[in-house]
């Protein structure tokens, strides 16, 4: 079924060239109902390519490798070598454990404590020198060994750590970030430069997303009134979202571009946010 699914973003840039492969480097980026990928031409540190699905059908591993593949193939790209390439794993299984208090043996405790892990995932952790802590996360092992055995010096991050790394090191000092997916949104709180909150919500209607993060800064002594909120992700200036939150919260605003790598014409057609992470994971 996934033969017949459409990106509902697709742009290439004029420049962008399959034979030119081995001098890109791809990101891809997958969640249950969900598939992105993007190409940095590292010659030009220009994004060439970016692609994303979003579908109830991309329901476990081989419907999302397969739709890669497909999207890959239409490129001719499918059987191409990249200069590297990334692989982000975008679900809710994670947690932060500062530095002191971490143990490796520790690892499935910690996420047992929060979330019950589908069968078939691994459990890792990666550490963040930008928040002193390490972030613990599960993945589907069955995706990540498709995808090693496609491209076996491919790296794997997950979506938090991108999103907090990227956070903590901007040069702000103060401020509320979210990043939205369809029905979650990871929830990171910077105070002083350093890292005071994160978590993730689930939610369903736009009373329960304004809920949760007006709590959480609630809960934090943060103020809407003197707080900058930031936001990131599958979300618009126009939404249901925003023009709750902006009830309660002076300065809403969404992530920018600091132009750390060039932007194809084709990639400025798509709001910044919605590539967010794909583009840090890239940088």
């Amino acid at each position: 079924m996934t033969a017949s699914l459409n990106p509902y973003i697709s742009q290439y840039n004029e420049e962008f060239d399959a034979e030119k492969s081995s001098q890109y480097r791809m990101a891809i980026q997958c969640s249950l109902g969900g598939l992105s990928f993007a190409l940095l031409d590292t010659a030009t540190q220009k994004l060439v390519a970016l692609e994303c699905y979003q579908s109830d059908l991309l329901a476990d591993s081989d419907d999302l490798f397969r739709t890669l593949e497909r999207a890959l193939e239409s490129k001719g790209l499918n059987n191409k070598t990249f200069q590297s390439v990334i692989s982000i794993t975008d679900n809710r299984y994670c947690t932060l454990v500062p530095k002191p208090l971490f143990n490796e043996a520790d690892q499935a405790k910690y996420l047992d404590f929060g979330f019950q892990i589908p069968e078939g995932y691994a459990i890792v952790s990666e550490q963040l020198e930008s928040a002193q802590c390490y972030n613990v996360f599960a993945f589907s092992k069955a995706l990540q060994d498709k995808v090693l055995a496609k491209w076996v010096n491919a790296s794997s991050v997950h979506s938090s750590s991108v999103f907090i790394n990227s956070i903590m090191q901007n040069k702000e000092a103060n401020g509320v970030f979210a990043n939205v997916r369809n029905r979650d949104f990871d929830m990171l709180i910077k105070k002083d430069g350093k890292l005071l909150f994160f978590n993730n919500f689930k939610f369903i209607t736009k009373e329960d997303f304004a809920y949760f993060l007006l709590f959480a800064m609630e809960q934090n002594g943060v103020s809407g009134q003197d707080t900058p909120v930031c936001f990131a992700g599958l979300i618009r200036p126009a939404s249901d979202i925003i023009d709750l939150c902006g009830r309660y919260v002076k300065d809403l605003h969404f992530v920018d571009d600091p132009h750390a790598l060039q932007m194809s014409k084709s990639a400025d057609k798509v709001p910044f946010q919605y590539y967010f992470i794909l583009y840090q994971a890239l940088r």
